[in-house]
């Protein structure tokens, strides 16, 4: 049966194509507010987005070890009902009045936290949800929605901003999420008890190519026996003073054992370093993007807008050509090939200048290559993760891999603020650009380099 007749798959695909257009809407019109409301300074905006990873790089491993006790699809219902609220109180603030600039960091903060535990429960839930076989058609459909708000999205962005208020575009983001809590909700399918779910017999998933890892069942076997040996001491010395020690060592155990799945994996150890390296330089593009965009080339804020919908119709043709391009360069050269030219792509925006026509074309060469060749890239990475990774393990290796991606943003976003503000935002994006194309170097040094094959499923 394809996705396309599976119905639990269609309400939580409904749910992402409305709430991901939300998102794009909050993620530009923020920071155009910011900009034209508030006069913030680069080092503002990088505190801005700071203020968006670090609380959430913090405590990312924790919701790991959440994610992989508790039944997935609540957590992703009460992450969307929550991160509507605190969105919503922005819009309640403007209208009484009481809309300051710290209210933006504090919401920042707090969505930043909620979005990684949505990520990771998303993430852990999708191969459960349709199967492992499924998981590239899977990515791809989810993938093409999200280049489809990436179209959409900016520019709506840019029109409400420019006609309407910030206060009223972060206000439908807001009732994005309720749509996609609701889509959640009505999903039939219901996960086993987590006890069930933590304690089954792993087995090693097969692999078509010795090219690639995976994760060995007297590891994974081990790392349940020794959560099952905690749970049951946990249990018997629950009404003892050393109770609140016993649970002390069993979150210390199932952190560990994330970790360990990623450092003691070739292939995940890889990804992950090649996350958290594209995290750290692409940070400055990112954070500075729209400043430069609108203070130093001039551009307004509907042409601005523009530019990032191409990126979308970009990020779309990725998404449709992905298992295309799998297919004729095979999994490792497709990673390898999509991570160079999104540094590539970095560099345009250095060569942004001169007449806002000339600025503009760059930006859109930008765009169009690096949300391409970034779409592709992460649903081949997140396919592999997602296959080679038992369930009882995927929330704490998605959490290991997102907070290195996430907290390495963070520092990068802060650096990229202090840099700029000394050497200017067109030489700090030159350093980025470069730190990008390097980061394809962990991959080259890896079992990937190799790899042509998707893992498979016994």
């Amino acid at each position: 049966m394809t996705l396309r007749n599976h119905g639990d798959f269609r309400k939580l695909w409904a749910g992402q194509a409305v709430s991901e257009i939300g998102s794009r809407i909050s993620r530009e019109g923020i920071p155009m507010g910011a900009v034209l409301m508030m006069g913030i300074t680069p080092l503002t905006m990088s505190g801005l987005s700071l203020a968006t990873q670090l609380p959430a790089s913090l405590v990312g491993l924790f919701l790991g070890v959440w994610v992989d006790r508790l039944a997935r699809r609540p957590l992703l219902i009460g992450a969307d009902i929550t991160r509507a609220i605190l969105l919503l109180g922005i819009p309640v603030a403007a209208l009484l009045g009481h809309l300051q600039l710290w209210m933006f960091f504090g919401v920042a903060a707090l969505s930043g936290v909620l979005s990684l535990l949505f990520d990771v429960s998303y993430q852990a839930y999708l191969p459960w949800l349709i199967d492992r076989k499924n998981l590239v058609e899977g990515n791809s459909k989810l993938g093409i929605t999200a280049s489809l708000a990436e179209v959409v999205g900016p520019g709506l962005a840019g029109i409400l901003v420019q006609f309407l208020t910030v206060p009223f575009a972060i206000a439908i983001d807001a009732l994005t999420y309720l749509f996609s809590a609701l889509s959640l909700w009505r999903i039939e399918a219901r996960e086993s008890k987590p006890q069930a779910r933590e304690t089954q017999s792993v087995e090693t998933v097969s692999v078509e190519t010795v090219s690639v890892e995976t994760l060995s069942a007297d590891d994974c076997r081990a790392a349940e026996t020794t959560k099952e040996g905690n749970r049951q001491q946990e249990h018997s010395h629950a009404a003892s003073s050393q109770g609140q020690g016993q649970r002390q060592a069993y979150w210390r155990a199932e952190l560990a054992e994330g970790l360990k799945a990623v450092r003691h994996n070739r292939t995940l150890l890889a990804l992950a370093e090649a996350a958290a390296t594209l995290g750290f330089t692409s940070s400055a593009v990112f954070v500075l993007d729209t400043l430069y965009a609108l203070r130093d080339l001039g551009l307004s804020p509907l042409l601005f807008g523009f530019t990032v919908t191409v990126g979308g119709v970009g990020a779309l043709l990725g998404a449709a050509i992905s298992r295309h391009v799998v297919r004729f360069l095979g999994i490792g050269k497709t990673l390898l090939v999509t991570l160079f030219l999104q540094g590539i792509a970095a560099s345009f925006w250095v060569a942004a200048s001169g007449s806002v026509l000339r600025a503009t074309l760059w930006l859109l060469g930008a765009q169009l290559l690096g949300d391409t060749s970034g779409m592709v890239y992460g649903i081949v990475e997140s396919t592999v993760r997602q296959t080679i990774v038992p369930d009882a393990l995927l929330g704490r290796v998605n959490a290991t891999i997102r907070v290195l991606d996430v907290g390495f943003t963070a520092v990068g976003s802060f650096m990229a603020g202090l840099i700029a503000n000394t050497i200017g935002i067109r030489s700090t994006m030159a350093l980025a650009a470069c730190g990008m194309v390097l980061s394809v170097l962990w991959l080259l040094l890896s079992p990937i380099r190799k790899l042509r094959n998707l893992p498979t499923v016994p």
